[in-house]
């Protein structure tokens, strides 16, 4: 029996009452950096009280999430400081943002940054600043250690996410052809981060075409395969294969050092 998004999301929040009601304590929380209102009234262009003093500056940054962080530190480690940053929330951050409690820090969102290759110099730069690359070598208090991740596939847990167990001679054939076509884009230079520093893209033609699609012209109908690919999907895009574009999915493998160990945290 086929059921509606409306009649889904009723029958989850009588699920939701029946348990906050047997589970006596209500669970307590509520959103963290929530200002939307504020970020609303410019949008509709509301009314705001009257300045209580006028600051000039040369330059102004808008935001304080990691670009306009980043765009602070690099205008004050030049010695330029004739700028103001400006940012809704009561701590800046976006979403490299962080809480405390009394045993450790944690973060609000990204947790995790890919190892950046050589050729991201100001990336690296800005991690040596921080003491996480020192003398060309990363501190290793900030690096994930293999075992990263287990899974769970067909009934047995395996080290790495993935799969590797009760492989057909087929799921392994399309997995080793696309890891060819994947070291492939990553030769010609076209997905490397920052974009930048990489060769122009003449690739806009899978942006007009979603990965699933590519997936499928590339004759990669493996159940496994496939299930990987969304896996990987929704964990940087939070979309399936068929609503992300097949230049996001292959950018996911392609932009990464193929002999990254980490990443940082």
């Amino acid at each position: 029996m086929r059921t509606s998004r409306r009649q889904f999301l009723q029958s989850a929040s009588a699920a939701l009452v029946g348990l906050s009601i047997k589970g006596g304590r209500p669970v307590a929380g509520t959103f963290v950096n929530d200002s939307f209102q504020m970020g609303h009234q410019l949008r509709d262009r509301k009314r705001f009280s009257q300045p209580k003093q006028v600051v000039k500056r040369a330059v102004v940054i808008i935001g304080g999430g990691i670009a306009g962080l980043s765009s602070a530190w690099r205008f004050h480690k030049n010695g330029f400081t004739d700028f103001v940053l400006l940012e809704m929330n009561d701590q800046p951050g976006g979403n490299s943002r962080w809480g405390e409690n009394e045993i450790t820090a944690y973060p609000w969102a990204a947790h995790y940054v890919p190892v950046p290759g050589p050729k991201t110099i100001y990336v690296r730069e800005l991690f040596e600043d921080l003491g996480v690359l020192k003398n060309g070598q990363w501190e290793e208090r900030y690096l994930c250690f293999t075992p990263q991740e287990r899974l769970f596939l067909y009934g047995r847990w395996q080290e790495g996410i993935e799969p590797a167990i009760g492989l057909t001679p087929a799921d392994r054939d399309q997995f080793r052809r696309l890891e060819d076509r994947i070291h492939e884009f990553r030769a010609t230079g076209k997905f490397t981060v920052p974009m930048e520093i990489g060769v122009s893209d003449t690739t806009a033609d899978l942006d007009r075409l979603s990965f699933a699609d590519w997936l499928h012209a590339q004759r990669m109908d493996s159940r496994i395969v496939n299930w990987y690919m969304n896996y990987c999907c929704r964990d940087d895009y939070g979309a399936m294969t068929n609503n992300t574009s097949a230049w996001a999915g292959i950018q996911y493998f392609a932009s990464r050092e193929p002999e990254e160990k980490g990443p940082l945290t």
